[in-house]
């Protein structure tokens, strides 16, 4: 495992540079590209998840689920960022109490592209049982008749938790995510100073961070950390169909 500290330290030892404020490449810079790499991280991570989603970051300190009430006669609900502050990137999944404030139900997610002008024009009201995302919106094709606090429950894969400046101070914080890729929180950020300064490692890290011809890498390891780690579920084997022509 690796704090904030070390990972500056790896990185002032991957480019030559030292952690200072007249540094080419100053602590500032330095956190701000570990932060990137982080974001990457978790695009990598996400995009191999498989069924067991999303890959939150282990630093939060809740679980990425958000609660919403519902008022009656309201179809929309806005969303932009979770309890924590962390901007919301995607939605899973949404449940609904429903009148009797004990049994939920999980609501279909629809393609809005598929509802007539009937659908849109004729609100039926009710108890919703579906939904479409517009924007940072969610719209519930049925209008509530009844008001429920906390009556949405809203699974969302979200922003991880960022270094910040006192956390460079105190030098005690690590990101949340499995130790054994800690290392690529400093590798990219090193890669991508090398490569702008033109420095010969750079080559050295590009293949370590890609493999060869964009295979074999650490960012294909953390992709096959992540679509392997649920074994409990059996994946399916699909037949690739190719054409005699």
């Amino acid at each position: 495992m690796n704090t904030i500290t070390e990972l500056l330290a790896q990185i002032q030892e991957l480019t030559n540079t030292q952690n200072s404020t007249t540094s080419s490449y100053t602590i500032i810079s330095k956190t701000r590209d570990i932060n990137m790499a982080l974001n990457n991280f978790f695009i990598l991570a996400n995009s191999s998840a498989g069924n067991w989603r999303p890959a939150d970051d282990t630093s939060q300190t809740d679980y990425p689920i958000v609660y919403a009430d519902v008022v009656s006669g309201q179809q929309d609900l806005s969303f932009t960022v979770d309890e924590n502050g962390h901007q919301i990137l995607d939605i899973y999944r949404i449940r609904i109490l429903n009148p009797d404030g004990v049994t939920w139900t999980t609501l279909k997610q629809i393609d809005q592209n598929e509802m007539t002008d009937g659908d849109l024009d004729t609100v039926p009201t009710g108890t919703p049982s579906r939904y479409f995302l517009t924007a940072n919106g969610i719209f519930l094709v049925e209008k509530p008749n009844y008001s429920m606090t906390d009556g949405l429950e809203i699974s969302i894969n979200r922003t991880p938790v960022y270094f910040t400046s006192s956390d460079v101070s105190t030098g005690t914080k690590e990101a949340g995510i499995p130790w054994v890729f800690h290392e690529y929180l400093a590798l990219r950020p090193s890669y991508f100073y090398c490569l702008q300064k033109g420095l010969p490692q750079a080559s050295a890290y590009r293949v370590t961070l890609y493999g060869n011809d964009g295979r074999g890498g650490m960012e294909d390891a953390i992709k096959s950390y992540y679509s392997n780690r649920n074994r409990a579920i059996k994946k399916r084997l699909t037949v690739k169909q190719e054409s005699n022509k």
